[in-house]
């Protein structure tokens, strides 16, 4: 797995969900800017399956602003 920028790998798959491995963080503001790519789908669904077993810094999200019909987001941090 090679590192990519976050932005890159949002232009690279439109309209999908992905599931990226945190590589490097903004400190100010907390936002992921580079990480390794794990996956990608148009179904949330199996997104979620690949994330189950991973530890560590995990970012799943759908690379448009606005979100599908029908989906909202919600944040939880473990300490």
């Amino acid at each position: 797995m090679r590192v990519q920028n976050i932005q890159i790998i949002k232009k690279r798959y439109p309209k999908e969900w992905v599931l990226v491995k945190v590589g490097k963080v903004d400190d100010a503001t907390t936002t992921p800017l580079s990480g390794h790519l794990i996956a990608h789908s148009k179904n949330r669904d199996e997104i979620y399956k690949k994330m189950m077993p991973l530890k560590g810094k995990i970012l799943v999200m759908f690379t448009e602003d606005k979100l599908p019909k029908g989906y909202a987001i919600a944040f939880y941090a473990a300490v």
